[in-house]
Formats: C-alpha cells, structure tokens, sequence
C-alpha cells in the first residue's frame, strides 16, 4: 500500500501569500499536511528576511529554472524548480496579482491537470473556474472540481451581508441591493499606490456598477439566483481594511 503525500503548493509571496505560507507550516501536523512548499519569482533583497522566516518555519522554496544561484547569493536555498513544484503538488493555492493566475492556468496548470487534485485563484480572476464563497455556495462543489476562484474580500463581504439578511431557506427575498465599499489605499505590507486624498470610483458596469457587485451576482449564479445587486466604491488615505455601507429592498417583511 502507498500512501499519498499530501503537498499544498503556494505561489506568490505578498500580502496573501506570505501568512498563508507560514499559517500552513505553523499548522501543518495538525491539518494532515505532509509538505509545504511555496514558489518566488524574483530574488530580492527586501524579501530576503521573510522568505528566509518561511523557510525556518518547515516549508521549502521553488524557484524558476536557471535563478537558484541568483537566490542562493541573497542567502535564500531553493531546492525545487517552479513547474515540476507544481507537478507534485496535490493543491496549488496561486496567490499572484490579478490576471496572473489566469497566465498561470494557460501556461501551467492545464498542463498538470491530471496529476493535481485542484488550483484555487483567489480575487477577481474571473474565467479562472468555478466561483465560490466558504458558507454561499458550498453545495456547488464536487470531488470533479478542478479550478477554483476564491472570491475577492468586498465579494465575500457583500455576498454574506446579502445572504444573511434577504435569503431565507436558501431562497432569495430581495428586490436589489445596493453597495458602497470604501476601500483603503494599499496594504501594510506595500509601499506603493498610496493616495493623499479620498479617490471615488467610476461606474465601468451599466448593470452592477462596479466589479464588486457583478462579482457577487456571478457568485449567486452558481446557486440558481439572479440578484439585483448595483456598487460603489471609493478609496481612502489609509491602509486599514474596508467599510461597506449598504441599502437591501426586500420583497417580503423579514
């Protein structure tokens, strides 16, 4: 009898990328997890010291084909190669910027499809696979499921606040809804796009306004419901997280 190693592969080390890395090896006995292994692009000085943490903390490093040595210099030992990191692996949890994940999937996980049990995109990387929310639409996933896309944290936000108060027996009693997240700049852990004064969104959606709302409309698709959902959305000169102000008409009194 062989058993299976069971391996999460995380690729990207950012915001999301790098507590989900040490969250997983601090917790990985107790999750029945055998390995965790994490891929970095570049090989910066500035990361050196939290990629060096996550190695102390049990997981290993991939790296593309032909960087070990550039990583090796900054003190960094990878002692896996990117494409086969994910060959092994039994999920891969792409962490990456918007839209490359779905670079990813074309280039890579399609290719390993049949050797990995599932990849999980997360934010708004629509077209990466089946949307889902933890406690919306958990009865849309099946064992077949391949390709996985996490939704976004406003998503989550609206979707909950929608289901919690206009859905009862998993059925929908709202007329519209209507959402303003105010959003903060950038994250703690980002030096960049920071802004020195409130910032209003524009409307790119006719139907739902922002992405925010056709992001929870396609979320409710998967569970057979077509909500009525408009957002807004402004950014604000600060780096803690999201206010959401929101307006829900319902058909039949709560």
């Amino acid at each position: 009898l062989v058993l299976e190693r069971k391996i999460i592969h995380v690729i990207g080390t950012g915001t999301i990328g790098e507590p989900l890395i040490g969250l997983l090896s601090d917790y990985r006995e107790k999750l029945g997890i055998d390995e965790i292994t994490f891929h970095k692009k570049s090989p910066l000085k500035n990361d050196r010291s939290k990629v060096i943490d996550l190695l102390n903390r049990g997981a290993r490093l991939a790296v593309d084909y032909g960087k070990e040595n550039d990583f090796k210099k900054l003190g960094m030992d990878p002692d896996l190669e990117a494409s086969e990191s994910i060959k092994r692996a039994s999920v891969v949890i792409d962490c990456t910027p918007k839209g490359v994940g779905h670079n990813n999937k074309v280039k890579y996980y399609q290719k390993f499809a049949t050797q990995v049990k599932g990849f999980l995109a997360q934010g708004s990387e629509d077209g990466f696979g089946k949307k889902y929310a933890r406690g919306i639409n958990d009865s849309i996933l099946t064992k077949n499921d391949k390709f996985i896309q996490i939704v976004s944290c406003n998503t989550h936000n609206i979707s909950c606040i929608t289901k919690t108060i206009a859905f009862d027996n998993n059925s929908s009693n709202l007329k519209s809804g209507n959402f303003l997240c105010v959003r903060r700049a950038n994250d703690l852990s980002q030096e960049d796009s920071f802004i020195p004064s409130p910032k209003v969104g524009s409307h790119d959606d006719k139907i739902f306004g922002t992405h925010h709302a056709r992001d929870a409309a396609g979320l409710f698709n998967t569970i057979g419901e077509d909500l009525d959902l408009f957002s807004s959305a402004m950014k604000v000169n600060s780096q803690y997280m999201h206010i959401l102000w929101f307006r829900l008409i319902l058909n039949d009194s709560m």
